[in-house]
């Protein structure tokens, strides 16, 4: 199961007695090799949790479950090298444990009603469970490139292809049968490729596709990718296929991967602002989003990491409201404060089955509310007026 199955597995999840635990463990480069800095950080964490609990008369599980989380963060300390997500609600059976990349701003601790997803959305968001094939004439050396870390996998072995030979027959009259009949063996060489390629992307659950070959080899790699392949390509390594060390490999990849997210989400952006501009399927502003959040209108979601506003949450129905209302406009039950709003947007986001992408000081999407939303359809539109324009 890829992370981001699981996050959406995670959202799926409600705690009605609010016992649902949520701990990310950023870890920090420490003044002594003690890491005793860590330590008091996480402890004090977990004592304000129970106290928070035990005024709020939570049952003795959550107490269960924060003991187990502080044990689990004490054979942490001392790694610098990986984040760590732990969700855990005892009540449901539930402990699931994540690496996560080092990308936060702090540890930190939360005990509510659903599990807080938000720093674990935005960690992801920078990154491509990416496959990369360094493909010659006898084989293609795979790697899984995730986190900017590069795994290897087992080579796909192909053989080698047949040479042309010396002779032509008497006056030429072979040669020309020998070189369709290599012409032929190329093509199901690379169409042999082409299809355990494809066979290992879709079992490993790849998002991404990176190719790096000779120029001359690319002509017959390309149209044996298939469609739904070719969709996935993002780049090309300018290396050699069968000699290139796995540093290089890494380096190489994690730039094309870093540059085309950042296209994606310049893409995505400008989509988003220029359908809302033409009063199409797009949406900026809160109020506006989470309407179409509500009304399961949202294909994909832009939030600015800097989002923060004020809103209310109905304690009964769900209800989000930008105005500040002690009670529902919907059941007219009483709402309470959403002390954070954009982790609410990636909820609903996740809920709906969204997409989710985090954007940096983007100046178009800050002046416009800092959050918008690519629209599968416009439930508004939809009348027999607008339809039958």
């Amino acid at each position: 199961m890829t992370p981001r199955e699981q996050i959406r597995r995670l959202a799926q999840f409600e705690s009605d007695s609010e016992c649902a635990v949520s701990f990310y463990f950023q870890p920090q480069k420490p003044r002594n090799n003690s890491h005793r800095e860590e330590a008091i950080q996480v402890k004090d964490l977990v004592k304000e949790c129970l106290r928070r609990a035990e005024r709020n008369g939570q049952r003795q599980g959550l107490r269960a479950d924060l003991e187990r989380v502080l044990e689990a963060a004490g054979q942490l300390r001392g790694n610098h090298s990986r984040g760590k997500a732990i969700f855990a609600c005892g009540e449901k059976g539930i402990w699931r444990e994540m690496d996560i990349p080092p990308q936060l701003d702090r540890s930190s601790l939360v005990v509510s009603s659903r599990f807080h997803l938000k720093p674990l959305v935005a960690a992801y968001s920078d990154s491509l469970r990416t496959c990369i094939a360094l493909i010659d004439r006898e084989r293609a050396r795979i790697f899984t490139l995730m986190e900017g870390e590069l795994i290897p996998k087992p080579d796909l072995y192909l053989g080698s292809l047949p040479n042309l030979g010396r002779s032509d027959g008497f006056a030429g009259y072979d040669g020309g049968h020998r070189e369709r009949h290599v012409e032929n063996e190329v093509m199901h060489h690379f169409k042999q490729l082409g299809e355990s390629l494809r066979m290992l992307f879709h079992l490993d659950r790849f998002e991404a596709l990176l190719i790096g070959c000779r120029d001359e080899t690319w002509p017959e790699i390309e149209p044996h990718l298939g469609s739904d392949m070719r969709q996935r390509l993002i780049g090309r390594l300018q290396l050699d296929p069968g000699v290139a060390p796995a540093e290089e490999v890494r380096s190489q990849g994690e730039k094309v991967v870093s540059e085309f997210m950042v296209r994606e989400r310049d893409r995505i952006t400008r989509e988003v602002l220029a359908e809302a501009r033409r009063n199409g399927r797009g949406a900026v502003g809160l109020r506006h989003v989470l309407t179409a959040l509500a009304r399961q209108e949202v294909q994909t979601i832009v939030v600015s990491r800097h989002l923060a506003a004020e809103a209310v949450e109905c304690t009964r129905c769900g209800h989000f409201d930008t105005r500040m209302v002690r009670r529902c406009a919907l059941c007219r039950n009483a709402t309470k404060d959403v002390a954070d709003i954009a982790d609410a947007l990636v909820d609903l986001a996740l809920r709906n089955g969204a997409d989710i992408v985090f954007v940096n000081g983007d100046s178009v999407l800050e002046k416009s509310g800092r959050v918008g939303a690519l629209l599968r359809y416009r439930a508004d539109q939809n009348t027999p007026r607008k339809i039958a324009v």
